[in-house]
């Protein structure tokens, strides 16, 4: 009798460690943080490193323009054209096209 309960014991601790190695193994191929979503996560990394690369550029764009309009380095082009565009003004000799936005 001894014997048997034994038995019967280490088929059941045989069977519960099948059971949750099934379970781990489920969860790692399809589970909410499977090897699928490593790739999706892997894939939403580079457009957001693209996305960071194209704001980076448009920063430093913004900065070599904001630098032209110091006043220690004036860009006379630079403030002719801001002024023009907020006056909504020319010279007399200046011929202008209009395109809509």
């Amino acid at each position: 009798m001894h014997r048997l309960a034994r038995h019967r014991l280490e088929i059941l601790v045989g069977l519960s460690c099948l059971a949750l190695l099934g379970y781990f193994g489920w969860q790692g191929f399809y589970g909410p943080r499977s090897i699928h979503y490593r790739d999706q996560l892997t894939l939403q990394y580079a457009q957001l490193s693209a996305d960071l690369a194209a704001v980076g550029n448009r920063r430093k764009a913004l900065e070599a323009r904001v630098q032209q309009m110091r006043p220690e380095s004036v860009d006379a082009d630079l403030v002719d054209e801001m002024a023009r565009k907020l006056l909504n003004m020319g010279k007399a000799t200046d011929f202008v096209v209009r395109l809509p936005e």
